[in-house]
Parts: C-alpha cells; sequence; structure tokens
C-alpha cells in the first residue's frame, strides 16, 4: 500500500511525479533550496508562481506545448460542490487574447524589445527571487523591466484574481451606490491596477454599473499606465470602463485619500465605499523587508528571505501592523449614515488576496485572527467564523491556500512563458473575504449539512476508500473519503458523525463518503 505523507500532503493538487522535470539548481539556488528540505512533509508539492512582483524562478526547461491534462478524475460520490475557481466565460477569455492590443497602444514594443522581451522576463524574475540583493533601483524605473511586467506578471495576475472574483460572494455596488452617486472600489497597493482589472473582466454584470476606482499605490509610475490601460482595453473591446483616480501614499492612507470622494468634492457625485481591497501588498507590512522595487521578494517557498516562518508567531511587529492596517481601513467598512440605492443595508466589503505560499497563506490567518478578534466577519473562503483549524494546534506545519488549473490562460501568454523559461500548469492564491456584518457571515449547519471547503490534494489513505481529501469546517478539520474528483476550494455540506473517528495522523474527524441513493421505481 503506498506510504501516505505526513500531514497535510501537498494542496498544489499535484505531487512531484506529475511535474516536468526540472533543471539542475543554480548556484545561488542552493541555499533557498536548502530550505525548504527542512519541510520534508511538503516535498511532494508543485511549487506555484506567486502574484504580483514576485515572479517564479524559471525552475522548468523550456517547453513548447500546453501541460498535458491530468487524467480523468473518477466519478464522485460526493454532491456537487460549489467552485472556488470557476472557468472564465466566453468573453473574458476573448478579452485576454486581445490584452496585447491594448498593451500596445499603452506601452508598445518595437522588434528588438518584442525579440528580448522573453530574456526581460526572465531577467525580472530572477531579479526579485534569487538575485534580489542586486535590487538597487525600482524596476519600474527600468523599460525592459516595464515591458516584462505588463506583459507578463500582469497578465498571469489578471488570470489568477478573474478566476477567484468570478465566484465569490461580494457585495452588488448597485445597491450600495448612494442615490445620484457611485460606489467607491478602494484598492491598496493598486500596482497596475490588477484588482480592479480582475473585477471589471470578471463580473460582465457590473461593468455598467456607477462605480468609481480610487487606486492608491507607493509609487506613482504603476497606477497610471493601469489607468491608461484599462482605458485602451475598454475601447479595444467596445466595453463601458470605471473612472479611475490614482493617488500615492502607504497602505494606512487609503481613508484620507477616499475622503474627497466620498464627501462628494473630487468632481464627481457622492461616492459610498463598496468594496476595500489589497492584494499582495501585506508582505510590504514586514518591517525592514521592503525592496527597492516598492514591494517585499519571496523566496519560491514562500518564507521570509531569513527563513522565518510567519505562522510560527501569533504576535509581535508584524501581528501590530496587520492589526494596524485593518484599524486604518476601519472608517471604510463601518460608514451607514448613507442611504444606499433602493434603501437596501448593504454593507461594504473588504477583500485581501496573498500569494498561496507558505507566507502568503500564514499572514492571511493571522489576520483572519486578528479581524474577529476586532468584530468583523470572515465572509469567505471560510465556510465559517470559527477559530481556523489550520492555525490552530498545527505547529506551523500547514497554512491556507487553494490551487487551480490554467486552462483559461490566453496561448500567446502560454507562449511567452515557454519562451522564457516559465511555463505553468497551476496556480495559487490565499484570499481572504472580511464583512462588517456578521448578518452576512456564513453560519455552520446552514442548509442541508455542514459547509466544508476542500483544502487539500488527494491522497491515500488506510482503510478508507479512494482517495481522501482535508476539508475546513466549524468543527475542525475534516477527513473527506473517495474525495479525490473534488476541486482545491470547493464548498459542500457533508454530515458529521458526532461519534465520527478521527485520523491517527491529522486528528481530523472522518467524514465517509455519501451512500449511494436508491434509484425512483417506475
Amino acid at each position: 500500500m503506498p506510504r501516505r505523507p505526513a500531514f497535510p500532503p501537498s494542496r498544489s493538487g499535484k505531487n512531484k511525479a506529475d511535474a516536468p522535470p526540472r533543471r539542475a539548481p543554480r548556484k545561488e539556488r542552493r541555499e533557498p533550496a536548502a530550505r525548504a528540505e527542512k519541510h520534508s512533509e511538503f516535498r511532494h508539492s508543485v511549487r506555484t508562481e506567486p502574484d504580483g512582483p514576485r515572479p517564479a524562478h524559471p525552475a522548468h526547461p523550456a517547453r513548447t506545448e500546453r501541460a498535458v491534462p491530468s487524467r480523468p478524475l473518477p466519478p464522485s460520490p460526493w454532491p456537487q460542490a460549489e467552485p472556488l475557481f470557476p472557468p472564465l466565460d466566453a468573453d473574458a477569455r476573448t478579452a485576454l487574447e486581445r490584452l496585447p492590443e491594448a498593451l500596445h497602444k499603452v506601452w508598445p514594443l518595437n522588434a528588438a524589445h518584442r525579440r528580448s522581451l522573453p530574456e526581460d522576463v526572465a531577467a525580472l524574475s530572477r531579479l526579485l527571487t534569487t538575485e534580489r540583493r542586486d535590487l538597487r533601483h525600482p524596476y519600474w524605473s527600468s523599460p525592459a523591466f516595464v515591458s516584462a511586467y505588463l506583459y507578463y506578471f500582469l497578465p498571469w495576475n489578471l488570470l489568477r484574481l478573474a478566476r477567484l472574483l468570478a465566484a465569490l460572494p461580494l457585495p452588488d455596488p448597485r445597491a450600495l451606490a448612494p442615490a445620484g452617486g457611485e460606489a467607491l472600489l478602494l484598492d491598496a497597493g493598486s500596482g497596475p491596477l490588477s484588482l480592479p482589472l480582475a473585477l471589471w473582466l470578471a463580473r460582465p454584470e457590473w461593468r455598467e454599473a456607477p462605480v468609481r476606482v480610487l487606486a492608491l499605490d507607493s509609487a506613482a509610475r504603476p497606477p497610471e499606465l493601469g489607468k491608461a490601460l484599462f482605458a485602451a482595453w475598454g475601447a479595444c473591446l467596445g466595453w463601458k470602463t470605471w473612472p479611475v483616480r490614482t493617488a500615492q501614499g502607504p497602505l494606512e492612507n487609503l481613508a484620507r485619500q477616499a475622503a474627497p470622494l466620498l464627501a462628494g468634492r473630487a468632481g464627481a457625485g457622492p461616492c459610498r465605499p463598496w468594496l476595500i481591497t489589497a492584494a499582495n501588498v501585506l508582505n510590504e507590512l514586514r518591517p525592514g523587508r521592503k525592496t527597492a522595487g516598492g514591494r517585499q521578494t519571496w523566496d519560491e517557498d514562500g518564507e521570509d528571505p531569513d527563513g522565518s516562518d510567519a505562522g510560527d508567531r501569533q504576535s509581535g511587529p508584524l501581528a501590530e501592523r496587520l492589526d494596524g492596517l485593518l484599524e486604518a481601513f476601519a472608517p471604510l467598512l463601518f460608514r451607514r449614515e448613507e442611504s444606499c440605492s433602493g434603501g437596501t443595508r448593504a454593507a461594504p466589503a473588504l477583500l485581501f488576496v496573498e500569494p498561496g505560499t507558505r507566507l502568503g497563506g500564514n499572514t492571511i490567518m493571522r489576520l483572519r485572527a486578528l479581524a474577529l478578534e476586532g468584530g468583523l466577519a470572515a465572509l469567505a473562503p471560510c465556510p465559517h467564523n470559527a477559530a481556523c483549524p489550520l492555525l490552530s494546534g498545527q505547529g506551523g506545519r500547514t497554512w491556507c491556500h487553494f490551487t487551480f488549473d490554467s486552462r483559461d490562460a490566453p496561448d500567446w501568454l502560454l507562449r511567452l512563458s515557454t519562451e522564457a523559461g516559465l511555463p505553468k500548469s497551476g496556480l495559487s492564491l490565499a484570499p481572504l473575504l472580511l464583512g462588517p456584518d456578521v448578518e452576512n457571515a456564513p453560519v455552520a449547519g446552514q442548509g442541508t449539512g455542514l459547509p466544508a471547503r476542500v483544502l487539500s490534494a488527494p491522497f491515500p489513505v488506510p482503510g478508507l476508500a479512494g482517495r481522501g481529501r482535508y476539508a475546513c469546517t466549524a468543527q475542525g478539520l475534516a477527513l473527506l473519503e473517495d474525495a479525490e474528483a473534488l476541486a482545491s476550494g470547493g464548498l459542500l455540506p457533508v454530515r458529521l458523525a458526532p461519534d465520527a473517528p478521527r485520523d491517527a495522523k491529522s486528528r481530523a474527524r472522518i467524514v465517509r463518503r455519501p451512500r449511494p441513493q436508491p434509484s425512483a421505481k417506475p
């Protein structure tokens, strides 16, 4: 019988045997690789590239084709799970295929620049990972690196975020916009508007909504490039875009920058907060680790460069700064004096998205604990508002993140990725949606069973049928029997018996597969 991995198994959805062969590590990569060996329980995981300004090192040899699809999954005995990362619709896929048309209007490449683009992508990747000590100037000041970011890293981020945003239970901006005014999307650490662009791409029903964007970043150039790209992309597609106001400053200044818009003093009608977002920026809060590029660097295992593990510390400077950020955003979440369209009592929401690395996932888990202590509610992907079973009692051995395939990536991006030596078959994220209204939070036991969110890749479990997966519930970690056909992030109801046995390794409660229902008699 195959040996079972130590808890937790890889949650990447694949194991090392399924991954393409790696190049022999270069000299400068030996130290990070040695750190990775400390975490032997994760040796079977496939490393997926994090988001934002931390490109992955080109770890795979160049390939000239898409990743081979995984073998077909067996029929599932479980009810249909609600996906966390549904596929993009046809219009969104077409929009991504046409993104280079808009990029060419904003940041055109001549023939020589196009030929050097794969090398520039690989160079920026190395600069932000293994060669980060050589980063002396902001990479946004280098035309070659701007090209690499806009044509490679931004499109991959758009795909990741759009897949997530398509299904998240976000509030409706039409319900939050004040009479005669607009719903305000406040994006902190916006870069080139990655999240607003992805949201516009993923939710076609809101493209005509009265929405205004406030994009705040520590650097002035990235949001201005994103604003120009938004206009050019909308013109290419014939889609309405949202007006954008850019601002420069630290994350904590978001409420102050929003004040003129909220008061109707910025040349527009009154605005009301709709969604406060911060993607790939929580690492900026780690003291002393910011690079000249304006963001921090991560090694490919998601640890900080000193090898410390964020999940091992429940207090300290990072916790204080996370708590301070929540406090800075609080005035935007708890504004209830304005009347909403239709007289509804809809509340704004706060969305954080981090890379699906150990550091990113641990930071999100710690942020969730602080947010719940401060009176906020976890709306998604958490299926409950109880203590996080991964944060408590697991000793930093695992972290909350979800993985999905790259099936919706446009062909031009796949070709560029291959040319740069950075092909992809899997993507990962660690998201957290918070709200001020506990009435809208998920409640354990609603519907036909206990809500459970699938966390891990499938793995064999002695004594259980098929391959199991771990899932998060309000009653702690659960081990689902015969769950290979369920996708990472899937949400489904389960029946957890009061006397359910516990798994010997993880102490998770075992949930047996549902019994097949008898066929109806004719």
